[in-house]
Formats: structure tokens, C-alpha cells, sequence
């Protein structure tokens, strides 16, 4: 392996692409350097491929770049958009001040690190034989990263032997809970513990996915303790069958709203963790022989990682609960929505790059001086904030068109008659004139082409498909005020 950097008063830089080893010893500190990469960094360039420089300051005392362990993560970071500059010569460090450069878009940022709670990353180091330099760099890029797009959404799992021991249809309730009960069983209520904990700070939604009677299934889950299964008060959907899991597993998306590949499934039958990899290769299934092991790989692979606790996180999975009710009931929510101008465009900008289901537009920043932003924030009839769930970005030209630049909806607020009231917003806002939308149509943007299908007299694009006209003809209006309860707040 070629180990070529430069160093200069200025700091340290990796100059050249290394070679990696053709094979990598599992549980190995590459071998988890590796799993970070390929399903951190890679998975966020598939909605980003600018380039990074990373400058960590303070920290240059503290690296030994004569170990290949962090050579090697370098290498791999540098081999994938992200060239990380250590500088500065302190003798002891807590904060570490970060300054990221995007190339591609000339755009400079700085941020602190705070180091806190070393035992743990020492632990976590011992565990994974990772440098604890190299776990404090790969929560920097892991923080700088999530302040581009959150990755990670829900975690799916399989239940018999993965949450709880035993198998369901050979061992029956009763043997799953003694065996629950059993020393056998505390692995694998510590696991739900963690996972417990990292739900309700986090907001990270939970599925169930068993190969199973679903009857059968949800009567265990009503009948268990929550002593011996943590989770029973955190599953946000089940789905139980003999189906191909992959199948399965496009259903819970749907049902969440989400993409499947803001999923990580896990399973302990090796054959069905491959037919997963196999049928859905952008879906995160992790490779494990114990929960310990388990636990491990999803703390240093930093899939989870954030960088402030948030309440409106916190409240998504109970938004979402309580709206799924109101769907399955076929009723439309009665909800209060307040517009609000943004004038540096830095709420909708958020939403445009976290967003990806229904977004109108590719292009989500830099919209020009003449540009103006709204973004709208949905309320319950009590005033409870159910958090910012649309914006728009619109111009108006010298003929007296209005362009809408883009239009994005959060993914907890589908279907339930929020695009309609931002349509008829939008009519509102440009009177009788012509609107138009630019549109990318993508891969993922389905929640786009789903509105689009719903009302095909209302929509038309043009020639070179970048464009929807918008008909706001009468008829249209009343079919819109007919698809929604929410009600614009004064």
C-alpha cells in the first residue's frame, strides 16, 4: 500500500489514492471503515456528488499518520469526494473547529466539534480497533454530512431470533417468553433498550418485518411485557407474511413515506439478508453475529448520527401515528397552516436539500435576487406546531407570468391535503396569471408524478418536459377545495 502525504506548517493532507487491500479481515478496524464508507459516504452520493474539503483544526498532535489504519480512512474518504486537511498543534483538545469548503459549489462553512464523553469513543475504539482520532474524523464528516441530508429514517426488523429468541411458530408465546426471561434473553433486551432509546430521542421510525401469521404476530406483541420487549411501544407498522422480504419491505416505505433506501434493515437469517442485498441493493442490511456486534456497527458506522437534540424530531413518529389514523379512516385531517415569507430563503433551502419524494426541482439553491420563498407551517386545531412541511421558491417575470423555482412537501405530509391547499396558495399568490413550475422528473420524486396523475386536467408540461403549465381554471379550483381540510391560518 502506497502511504504518500505531504506535510506543511499549514497542516497535513492526503495527496494520493490509495490502494486498498483486496480483502479486509471482518470485525477489523477497516473492515468497519469500510462499512462507514460504503454505506455513509457513498449512500449521500447518491443525492450529492460535490466535492469536500474538510479542514479539522487543533487536532494534528493528536493523529499519527504513521498508523495505516488512519492512513487508510483518509485514503478512502479522499477516494470519495472528501480530502480532510488535520492541522494545528494544541496539547490538549475538547473543541475542535471544523471548516468545510464545498469546491463544487465555492461555498465555505465552519462549525465546532465539541469532544465529549471520551470513555465511550475509547470503548467504542477497543471494540473496533479504530484509532480514537479516527472515530472523532469520521463524526466530523458524519456531522458534516448530515447537515447536507439526513440519511438514515426507520429501521426494519425481522423478529423471531433478530428481537426476541425463539421462533414464533415452533416455540409459541410461551416459549418466546421464557426464553425471554431467560439469561439467553438479556442480549437481546439490551439491544431492544438501545434501540428503544435511540427512537425516542431521535424520532427514527420502527418496523416490523416477519415471516409470519400476522395474526399470530400482533397477538405476541399485544400478550409480551414490555420488561422482556422493549420496542412493543415503538413499532410504527408490521408486516407479516410469507412474501420475499424485499417485497415487504417496499410496502413499509410506502407506509412510512419514505425512500427504501432511508432504511436499514436488519435480520439474522443470512439467506434472507441476501435476497434483501440482492432485490434492493440501495437498502442498508448489516452483517452481524451478535447483537454486541450489532450495536457496535451501528454506533461506529455513524448512521444515526446527529448534530442537536430536537423536539420536533422527537414528535415525528406521534404525527405520524396520529395522521395514518385519519388515512386509514379515509377522513382528511382538519389542520390550520400559516405561510411565512422567508426572506433568505433558509427554511425552504433546508427542506429542498433534505427532501427528495415530492420536490419539483433539482436545482435547490442560488435562485437568483428576484426570487421570493414561503414556507408553511402546519398546526393542529389546539395550536400544537406540527413543524414546517412545505415551501415554494417563485419569481415573477416582466410579462406577468409567475415561475414557481421550487416546490418541496416533507415526506410526513402526504396525502393529506396539503398539496392541494399549496396549489391553491399558489393561485392566490399570482392572481390570474400563468403559473409554471420547473420540474426534474427523477427516479424518486414519485409523490410529484402521483399529484401529477391525480389531476391531469390541471397539469401540462411543456416540449423539453423542465416546465408544468398550471390550469387554475374554475373546475379546477373546486376539485382542489374538495381534497382538503386545511384551513389558512390568520
Amino acid at each position: 500500500m502506497a502511504e504518500v502525504f505531504s506535510q506543511s506548517e499549514e497542516g497535513c493532507i492526503i495527496d494520493s489514492i490509495f490502494e486498498k487491500p483486496r480483502t479486509i479481515k471482518p470485525l477489523s478496524a477497516k473492515w468497519y471503515i469500510n462499512v462507514f464508507v460504503e454505506n455513509l459516504i457513498k449512500k449521500f452520493r447518491y443525492y450529492n456528488s460535490d466535492e469536500f474539503v474538510i479542514t479539522i483544526s487543533d487536532m494534528k498532535n493528536f493523529v499519527d499518520l504513521c498508523d495505516d489504519r488512519f492512513l487508510f480512512l483518509l485514503g478512502v474518504l479522499k477516494d470519495n469526494g472528501f480530502t480532510v486537511i488535520i492541522d494545528g498543534d494544541e496539547k490538549n483538545v475538547s473543541i475542535v473547529n471544523v471548516s468545510c469548503r464545498n469546491e463544487t459549489k465555492e461555498e465555505d462553512y465552519n462549525y465546532v466539534y465539541k469532544i465529549q464523553c471520551l470513555p465511550s469513543i475509547i470503548d467504542l475504539s477497543a471494540k473496533t480497533d479504530i484509532p480514537v482520532s479516527a472515530i472523532i474524523i469520521m463524526r466530523i464528516i458524519a456531522q458534516t454530512i448530515i447537515k447536507q441530508k439526513i440519511l438514515y429514517k426507520a429501521l426494519v426488523f425481522d423478529l423471531d431470533d433478530t428481537l426476541w429468541l425463539g421462533t414464533l411458530a415452533e416455540d409459541g408465546f410461551e416459549g418466546i417468553k421464557n426464553n425471554m426471561t431467560s439469561d439467553k434473553g438479556a442480549p437481546y433486551i439490551a439491544f431492544m433498550n438501545f434501540i428503544k432509546t435511540l427512537v425516542k430521542e431521535l424520532g427514527i421510525y420502527v418496523a416490523i418485518c416477519s415471516r409470519n401469521d400476522m395474526e399470530i404476530v400482533s397477538s405476541a406483541i399485544d400478550k409480551i411485557d414490555e420488561t422482556i420487549f422493549p420496542l412493543k411501544k415503538q413499532i410504527d407498522y408490521i408486516v407479516a407474511n410469507f412474501n420475499d422480504k424485499s417485497e415487504n419491505l417496499k410496502e413499509i416505505a410506502k407506509q412510512l413515506s419514505i425512500l427504501p433506501e432511508s432504511m436499514i434493515f436488519i435480520d439474522d437469517n443470512q439467506m434472507i439478508r441476501d435476497e434483501v442485498k440482492e432485490q434492493m441493493p440501495n437498502v442498508f442490511v448489516p452483517e452481524w453475529l451478535n447483537h454486541s456486534d450489532l450495536t457496535t456497527l451501528l454506533i461506529v458506522g455513524c448512521f444515526f448520527e446527529r448534530n442537536e437534540l430536537s423536539l420536533n424530531s422527537q414528535e415525528r413518529r406521534k404525527q405520524y401515528k396520529l395522521l395514518q389514523v385519519e388515512r386509514k379512516n379515509n377522513n382528511l385531517p382538519n389542520l390550520l397552516i400559516k405561510a411565512i415569507e422567508d426572506k433568505e430563503s433558509c427554511e425552504s433551502l433546508r427542506l429542498y436539500a433534505k427532501t427528495n419524494q415530492f420536490i419539483f426541482s433539482q436545482h435547490r439553491n442560488n435562485f437568483g435576487e428576484n426570487s421570493q420563498s414561503l414556507y408553511f407551517e402546519l398546526y393542529r386545531t389546539n395550536g400544537e406546531s406540527l413543524g414546517i412541511c412545505s415551501a415554494i421558491t417563485y419569481s415573477n417575470s416582466f410579462d406577468g407570468e409567475c415561475v414557481v423555482l421550487n416546490w418541496a412537501i416533507s415526506c410526513r405530509f402526504f396525502c393529506i391535503g396539503l398539496e392541494e391547499f399549496v396549489l391553491l396558495h399558489m393561485s392566490r399568490l399570482c392572481k390570474s396569471r400563468k403559473i409554471k413550475i420547473a420540474f426534474n422528473p427523477t427516479s424518486e420524486n414519485l409523490k410529484v408524478n402521483e399529484l401529477l396523475k391525480k389531476y391531469p386536467k390541471m397539469f401540462r408540461k411543456n416540449e423539453n418536459d423542465d416546465f408544468v403549465e398550471i390550469d387554475f381554471s374554475e373546475d379546477n379550483i373546486k376539485n382542489l377545495e374538495k381534497e382538503t381540510n386545511i384551513i389558512n391560518m390568520v
